[in-house]
């Protein structure tokens, strides 16, 4: 049976509507792609001044560190840096400056003497030493963000030398009377430094933790770092590394902190920090420390 010629015109604008409807379809994708692009980059760059924020320097505005040398104390093995800081800030009677804030550090507030104060500090001598310290493991979320900020505020700031102490993971460390101290430096000149002083440098092995990422950070910030490893024990607190340390310190920097009362209370020191030194155990494990007694496989 013939369709009716209104019948054939209705199918044909049908048809004709489905092929208009068909060749329009790409145009929202082609919308939608630009409304996808646009939110990615803004979700960028929320998250970039969001991370921004995330870590401050406070107190230390009205400062002046330029040429500055900074010695950094962070919870790593043996607690070395952690003991070598406290006992210089004590003997240079070195005064707090100011503090780090960041909302990746876990919420802590150190009491002193009935004085609160904030977990991670800086201390000075009113000369061109300062002291960054804390007594808190660094959750691994907070290393790249604190790691990052410390390296880029002493290059915008001037500081001349930032300088890493922490201990070098040593089996055998009970049969050692005098730890060894070693050196990582960034840069031609502080490779000098170190020769000057006589330390010796570390010439093959893994770094993993704070100090590894501080020294990477300060490498992209062409920051100059020296890191200094003093053999120790990995699982307890050593006084005695972080004396080696600091005669170390006394040549590279001229400096006069008398160790004697250090390791004079160095079993009071071991109780005390006992712990720290579990807190920071854990922490150790989770980012495999005991890699850095293996060489590495291969490297050309």
């Amino acid at each position: 049976m013939g369709k009716s010629p209104e019948t054939r015109n209705s199918n044909i604008y049908r048809l004709g509507a489905f092929r208009q409807k068909a060749c329009r379809a790409p145009k929202p994708q082609k919308v939608s792609k630009i409304i996808i692009v646009l939110v990615a980059r803004l979700s960028l760059e929320g998250s970039s001044s969001l991370e921004r924020e995330t870590f401050r320097i406070i107190g230390m505005e009205g400062v002046d560190v330029k040429g500055a040398k900074l010695l950094v104390g962070i919870p790593d093995v043996g607690l070395v840096g952690v003991i070598a800081t406290s006992h210089i800030v004590q003997s240079l009677k070195m005064k707090e400056l100011g503090h780090i804030d960041s909302d990746e550090v876990p919420p802590i507030v150190v009491i002193h003497e009935n004085e609160p104060k904030s977990p991670i500090r800086f201390y000075g001598d009113g000369g061109n030493l300062l002291v960054l310290t804390t007594e808190i493991v660094l959750p691994p979320t907070a290393i790249f963000t604190v790691s990052r900020g410390i390296a880029r505020w002493a290059k915008s700031q001037g500081v001349d030398l930032v300088i890493g102490l922490t201990g070098l993971a040593t089996p055998n460390r009970l049969e050692i009377e005098k730890p060894a101290v070693y050196g990582v430096a960034t840069n031609p000149e502080t490779r000098q430094i170190l020769g000057k002083a006589g330390i010796k440098p570390f010439e093959e092995g893994l770094l993993v933790g704070t100090y590894a990422t501080l020294l990477r950070e300060c490498l992209r910030a062409e920051q100059a770092n020296l890191t200094l490893l003093a053999e120790a024990h990995l699982q307890f607190p050593d006084p005695g590394a972080s004396a080696s340390i600091i005669e170390t310190l006394n040549r590279l920097l001229n400096l006069n902190v008398d160790v004697g009362e250090l390791l004079d209370k160095a079993e009071e020191i071991r109780v005390k920090a006992r712990e720290l030194m579990k807190r920071t155990q854990e922490q150790l494990r989770s980012l495999k420390k005991i890699q850095e007694q293996e060489l590495p496989g291969i490297y050309v």
